[in-house]
């Protein structure tokens, strides 16, 4: 799994009068504009490290702007960074009003020193103009009735360029869910209605369409399945992983064919996040169990798997994946440690075996859930704890007033399973746990919770922003 690299678009600001007047012949008007143009190098360059960067020319002009807001519109990029490398006419940024409504953009207010000299000649001064060009631009743009992010920072600072990278990420993200297919298999669970997702409001604002897939379309893909194949995930999930003595070759089998199943229809239909009702009593009694296994080829894709029939935590799954290019675990918490400030977290059905630490970590148990069910079958899953390192967490619910993002940071611990027979993660979370658990009963949230290793909150605060939803981050 990889990120893709969004699609940036920069446009830098120079005064008509520095063209026309400065830009002279003389050596210190050289020397000025090779200074500008090794500033303006190396945002381009930098930035073009992780992005597909558009840079249409220096804007010095009306002409010159019309030209450049059209370019950047028909490139279709994410996102767009302005600029004012010197100072420049404010009237510059008037053709970009339409696409400031349509396209996350970015004002960096940047200077070429951290610390300017102690005494600026005429020409230092003029290179360092641009911070007078933001001034210059903070009233047009809020006349314009536009939002953009802005930050600030020196061009010799790395702090600025990674959080220029990191609104383009989430413009990127922001796009592409316009175009993402969610599943249900086969229904919403109502035992828990506070995952109810209003869909009519998930699609027109956030993007996402929903597909009905029912148990008899599992049922079909799984016997479609050719013996030899489901034969050959047998013999390699005895590879991979340790097998608990419980297990029989029939439990085994008949759960490898359901989870080959599961995964053809999602590849079928082009699912990019399915949300399994896994406690479906339907599910149940025509499967005789519920598919937990997580083939490779879906472990190693962008696709992921929540459970529960929850659309928005397996939103909130999606989300960081297309963010990270990682892979996301489906949970809730377990318990909590308040000496240490740890939770436990984890849930229930599939969960991708790459968020362990190694496949020799990941042990194929008994659905323990299941276990004594009268079907005489009750499949298998994967038992196993995350492995350590900086994770993100993440809630995702539809509320009265609309979506609401929750978003914290943490320390997966790894180690030892402290939860037998289920996925889970041990993770040290970032805030108390008692401010975490009053600002989820003062905001509310659901019991769901996706994780993904490293640190996403400053993107996901962004999107958020983008997609005009209410984020709580702690």
């Amino acid at each position: 799994m990889e990120k893709s690299k969004p699609k940036l678009g920069i446009v830098f600001f120079t005064a008509r009068w520095f063209e026309e007047v400065v830009l002279g012949k003389d050596e210190n008007s050289q020397k000025f504009k090779k200074s500008l143009t090794e500033d303006t190098g190396r945002i381009v360059r930098r930035l073009s490290e992780s992005m597909t960067v558009v840079n249409p020319p220096v804007v010095t002009s009306m002409e010159k702007a019309r030209k450049a807001a059209s370019m950047l519109l028909s490139e279709n990029v994410d996102a767009v960074l302005f600029c004012f490398t010197v100072w420049s006419e404010d009237e510059y940024l008037l053709p970009f009003r339409r696409i400031m409504e349509i396209v996350p953009c970015v004002v960096w207010v940047n200077t070429p020193y951290i610390k300017p000299p102690e005494k600026s000649s005429i020409m230092e001064l003029f290179r360092n103009s641009g911070i007078v060009g933001s001034f210059v631009g903070f009233g047009v743009i809020k006349r314009m009735n536009a939002s953009p992010f802005y930050v600030f920072g020196s061009t010799e600072e790395i702090e600025p360029f990674a959080e220029i990278e990191g609104i383009a990420r989430a413009a990127a993200v922001c796009s592409k869910l316009k175009t993402t297919r969610l599943g249900v298999l086969p229904y919403r669970n109502d035992q828990m209605i506070v995952t109810y997702i209003d869909e009519f409001q998930l699609y027109s604002q956030i993007g996402p369409i929903v597909e009905y897939i029912s148990v008899l379309q599992l049922k079909k893909a799984a016997d479609s399945i050719p013996d030899r194949s489901v034969s050959e995930y047998v013999k390699k999930v005895k590879s991979d992983f340790r097998i608990d003595g419980r297990i029989d070759d029939e439990n085994l089998s008949r759960s490898a064919r359901a989870s080959l199943g599961l995964e053809k229809i999602i590849f079928d239909m082009d699912i990019d996040g399915l949300a399994l009702s896994d406690l479906n009593p339907e599910l149940h009694e025509v499967m005789g169990l519920r598919p937990c296994l997580y083939p490779e080829r879906l472990a190693r894709s962008d696709k992921i798997v929540g459970n529960e029939g929850d659309l928005g935590g397996t939103t909130a799954m999606v989300i960081l994946q297309k963010l990270t290019g990682r892979p996301v675990m489906f949970t809730e918490i377990f318990n909590i440690d308040r000496e240490d400030n740890i939770i436990a977290t984890g849930h229930a059905g599939p969960s991708n075996y790459l968020l362990a630490y190694g496949n020799e970590n990941v042990s194929i148990t008994p659905d323990y859930e299941l276990m004594d069910s009268t079907s005489g079958i009750s499949g298998v899953w994967m038992e196993f704890i995350g492995k350590p390192g900086r994770v993100t967490i993440v809630n995702f619910i539809s509320m009265a007033a609309g979506f609401q993002m929750t978003v914290l940071g943490g320390e997966s611990l790894g180690g030892d399973l402290r939860v037998e027979g289920y996925p889970h993660c041990s993770i040290k979370i970032d805030p108390d746990i008692m401010e975490f658990l009053k600002s989820n009963a003062k905001n509310g949230t659901s019991h769901h919770w996706a994780v993904v290793h490293g640190d996403a909150r400053g993107e996901l605060a962004a999107l958020a922003d983008m997609l005009k939803i209410r984020k709580v981050v702690l």
